[in-house]
């Protein structure tokens, strides 16, 4: 017989003694049911998982709201300045102090304080 074909019988061998010991092994008891666990605390002392505390606090969320309230009053401020007739191009509507150079500085401002209350800690 060769060497290979001697290993595989051998191989085979152990096997079906490995078998053979696990259906004559004794049968473990089949485990329990697992029953809920109770709390002694009372349910009013239990908090929500959910809550959690935000990541900044209210003055924060103030300043935002004031940045973000001056970079919309900017873009409300850009806005404007259609013509009544498209065949006339009128330069004192489009290029006014309000447009060029008010709205952007208000834009600017507005900018600058939403990073202000996101770095203000």
């Amino acid at each position: 017989m060769s060497k290979q074909r001697k290993k595989k019988t051998d191989r085979r061998d152990a096997q079906r003694e490995a078998a053979a010991r696990r259906e004559n092994a004794p049968k473990a008891a089949t485990p329990r049911p697992a029953t809920p666990r109770t709390s002694t605390r009372p349910a009013a002392a239990v908090k929500p998982q959910d809550a959690r505390a935000l990541t900044f606090g209210r003055d924060t969320y103030i300043w935002m709201g004031i940045g973000f309230a001056l970079v919309v009053l900017s873009l409300l401020l850009m806005s404007g300045g259609r013509g009544d007739d498209p065949a006339v191009f009128d330069e004192s509507v489009i290029y006014s102090f309000r447009k060029i150079t008010l709205a952007p500085i208000v834009m600017l401002a507005g900018l600058g304080t939403v990073v202000y209350a996101i770095l203000k800690k």
